[in-house]
């Protein structure tokens, strides 16, 4: 088996597969394995195209979704009988995790803040024990400094 990588220019066809294979649940390392791509040829095609790059995120929430349909298999070996209930727990526990790495918005413990352009946010918050007034500041773009 050859087990070199390459660092030469992906084509699209080989992105697509790759895509198809990640949504399936297969891991990327074993997807860039298989085709002998270097991580970084294939980050760097990412970075280099926005279109390609949206593939790849639907790809993993798919991934996610795959790592479900597994955690749905394993409720029901328990419930077959087919699967201890101990070593389902180990099973579920992962997947469940995994589930909410990949597919965050649907399987995340906690709910994301979602502020829709992904640009960055600052928040601050300064505590007063006593506001003599409150502001509206919802439409405000600039920090605003309280007095006390």
């Amino acid at each position: 088996m050859n087990t070199s990588v390459s660092n030469m220019p992906i084509s699209e066809e080989t992105y697509n597969a790759i895509f198809e294979e990640v949504a399936q649940g297969n891991s990327l390392r074993s997807c860039l394995t298989k085709y002998q791509i270097a991580a970084g040829s294939f980050y760097l095609g990412l970075d280099n195209n926005k279109q390609r790059s949206e593939r790849y995120a639907r790809a993993r929430n798919l991934q996610g979704e795959a790592a479900f349909d597994k955690l749905y298999n394993v409720a029901q070996s328990v419930l077959d009988g087919t699967l201890e209930p101990d070593k389902a727990r180990v099973a579920a526990d992962i997947l469940k995790w995994s589930c909410a790495r990949l597919h965050p918005k649907v399987y995340a413990d906690k709910p994301l803040l979602d502020i829709g352009d992904n640009s960055p946010t600052e928040i601050t918050v300064r505590w007063s024990s006593k506001p003599k007034e409150l502001k509206d500041v919802s439409e405000s773009d600039k920090p605003i400094e309280l007095t006390e």
